[in-house]
């Protein structure tokens, strides 16, 4: 007594129609797009990797060090520095000016300008020292 035969298709279409499949379904995932995280539920974990490979369209964000890095497109890596030192807020009071223009007042604009020199000043140092803008 002899077994039915499981493939009583020829085992060429069925080749061929796998194959088609494979090719159908290969073209979809290169279309689809990757889903952008808006919101995390807790922290991530990014794993120390080497240097990826050059990409194309955008940039690589890796682990390396323990340190945050970039790879752009042009292959520059960059590495992405931690939080810069805060910077106080000026003093500035312009909402109650005063009945005449005095020595106090011309003091106070001095100082508010003064205040806005050192935050400026602060600022421009917070962002140069981790390399987020150039000297």
């Amino acid at each position: 007594m002899s077994m039915p035969d499981p493939f009583p298709v020829d085992q060429n279409r069925i080749i061929q129609a796998l194959e088609r499949r494979v090719a159908d379904l290969e073209a979809l995932v290169r279309q689809a797009k990757g889903t952008p995280i808006v919101q995390a539920s807790g922290p991530f974990f990014l794993p120390n990797s080497g240097t990826p490979a050059r990409p194309s369209g955008g940039p690589v964000i890796y682990g390396s060090g323990g340190d945050f890095r970039v790879i752009t497109s042009s292959g520059q890596v960059k590495q992405i520095p931690a939080q810069g030192p805060s910077v106080p807020n000026p003093v500035i009071n312009l909402f109650n000016p005063p009945a005449n223009y005095d020595q106090a007042h011309i003091r106070t604009i001095t100082d508010t300008c003064e205040s806005l020199a050192n935050s400026y000043t602060a600022l421009l140092q917070s962002l140069r020292l981790p390399g987020i803008i150039a000297p």
